[in-house]
């Protein structure tokens, strides 16, 4: 479906209205980054309304807007299980770690996820595998890419091998200068446009959006196998039963240790802001999902395309007036955007932070807190957004299927390594410095044994692992935190004086060793 000579003038009208948007938000993010920190983090720099929308924006995604409503087009209702099971399972593990995950990565500096579990940790080793597997969020940024790719193509006209790279150059007008605070003040915007969109979205279906009848006339529209008395499809992995789709709201328990998610919490001004902060995020991110109604409706209503993550932008196309779905594809566009900013700015922290300030600097001997190695970093970070923007549009000029899927090859390895650690050393103070190792190492060799593996191409696999990656992940999430539960009974734990700085508490004064705990 090509858009309309209404709609792309329309399109390029409202664009160019946004690009003039985030250039003077690039602005202002770049009048408040002076340093590395500023940078990596905003710490500090927000009230918990605006993070909350920021934070929701990001977890939404590109898939939540393209994908997920095209595993609707394609399989109908079961694709909702996936809809509102994952948020369920996000923000509930949002509220399992952000308060200890701000107040000890403000204690320690701590500039990323890696960063925070290096210093929860007192682990060199466990900061350098973490950053290291957090580079598997390049397959995230791409998967951004591609949906902001057939935006341009569905709604300005502009072809997706043009449309990636136009997007790419987007991210790049507000981010390199701006950092953290363009990235969230940005997305806070985008998110309270999305919950709008998702809103008309729902009355859309609910009214039998260009069919005669309500809710009942789409479901009838549907094939059998579409409607909403189907449940599960053994020859779908994805909802081959009720077992893997237990595990995929499993797997998004760990969903929120992702290291762009993570450090949202750093930004918000104190940890007195975190409860309302939870509330908005959670009830904006629950409602957000809720655009696979969308592509249950193109279903319905008969429309085809080549490539079902496209049905949302057709959708407007095709039903709206051309101004209307002009305004709506460029808005889906900025969402989209909203979480490829963040990603970026967390893979940039992998080289500046965690791997040249924390790593390269104190084996050289060097002084990581120095006011000149903060401004290397600093220049890496910029260098390192460049580099990596470039690097996930020039891998995407072949789209994937389902972008659902595709950045889930990387979600799972982080979600399966970091879980561990992360959530089981939120509830277990002492958590050992081997025990959250051990968990880490684990999680991501089942994933990579049930999952990575098969789809590399080394083995067959199990069905429905091999091509599942929520069940595969959600199998990772209970190896790793299983794993770093059960090593923990068996390791030294970590010294008294070190928990006691991490959680904010005076040291023992009852005469016992202040270095150990029980």
């Amino acid at each position: 479906m090509t858009a309309t000579d209404a709609v792309v003038t329309y399109g390029w009208v409202f664009l160019g209205g946004y690009v003039l948007l985030i250039l003077g938000l690039g602005y202002w993010g770049w009048r408040r980054t002076d340093t590395q920190d500023d940078y990596a983090t905003a710490r500090g720099g927000f009230g918990f309304l605006a993070l909350a929308f920021a934070y929701a924006a990001t977890v939404a995604s590109g898939s939540t807007f393209m994908g997920i409503p095209g595993m609707a087009y394609d399989m109908g209702f079961k694709a909702g299980y996936y809809a509102l099971i994952y948020p369920i399972g996000i923000y509930l593990g949002m509220m399992i770690v952000a308060r200890i995950t701000k107040k000890v990565g403000d204690r320690f500096n701590s500039q990323s996820i890696p960063d925070f579990l290096g210093d929860r940790y007192r682990s060199p080793l466990l900061r350098l595998l973490a950053a290291s597997i957090a580079l598997f969020l390049l397959f995230y940024v791409m998967a951004q890419i591609v949906a902001a790719g057939w935006m341009f193509d569905a709604i300005l006209g502009l072809q997706y091998e043009f449309g990636i790279w136009f997007a790419g150059g987007l991210l790049l007008l507000y981010l390199v200068a701006g950092g953290s605070h363009a990235d969230i003040i940005t997305d806070a915007v985008q998110g309270a446009i999305m919950v709008a969109i998702t809103g008309l979205i729902v009355f859309m279906f609910a009214t039998g959006w260009g069919l005669d009848g309500g809710i009942g006339a789409v479901n009838a529209a549907l094939d059998s196998g579409q409607q909403w008395d189907t449940h599960t499809d053994p020859e779908n992995p994805i909802f081959a039963s009720w077992w893997v789709i237990v595990l995929l709201f499993v797997a998004h328990i760990g969903f929120t240790a992702q290291p762009h998610l993570g450090n949202k919490f750093f930004a918000i001004k104190g940890t007195q802001y975190i409860k309302k902060f939870m509330v908005v995020a959670s009830v904006a991110g629950m409602a957000l999902p809720l655009m696979f109604l969308g592509g249950v409706l193109g279903a319905a209503q008969g429309i085809r395309i080549e490539n079902p993550d496209a049905i949302i932008p057709v959708l407007f196309v095709e039903t709206m007036p051309a101004v209307v779905a002009a305004f709506l594809g460029v808005a889906i566009l900025s969402a989209i955007i909203s979480t490829a900013d963040g990603l970026i700015i967390s893979v940039s922290q992998v080289f500046a932070n965690d791997l040249y300030r924390k790593t390269y600097v104190p084996w050289k001997g060097g002084d990581p807190n120095s006011e000149a190695v903060g401004q290397k970093a600093l220049w890496i970070s910029r260098a390192s957004t460049v580099v990596v923007t470039v690097v996930a549009v020039a891998a995407v000029t072949v789209p994937p299927q389902y972008l659902s899927i595709f950045m889930w090859v990387g979600i799972g390895g982080i979600i399966s390594a970091y879980s561990g650690p992360y959530f089981v050393g939120s509830f277990e103070e002492a958590t050992s410095k081997k025990a959250a190792i051990a968990g880490f190492v684990l999680g991501f060799l089942v994933y990579f044994t049930i999952h990575l593996g098969p789809q590399a191409g080394l083995y067959a696999g199990w069905y429905p692992y091999n091509e599942n990656p929520f069940a595969a992940t959600g199998i990772g999430f209970l190896a790793s935190c299983l794993g770093t539960f059960l090593a923990n009974r068996f390791t030294e734990p970590l010294p008294a004086s070190h928990v006691n700085e991490v959680f904010g508490r005076e040291a023992s004064t009852d005469g016992g060793d202040p270095d150990r705990t029980e």
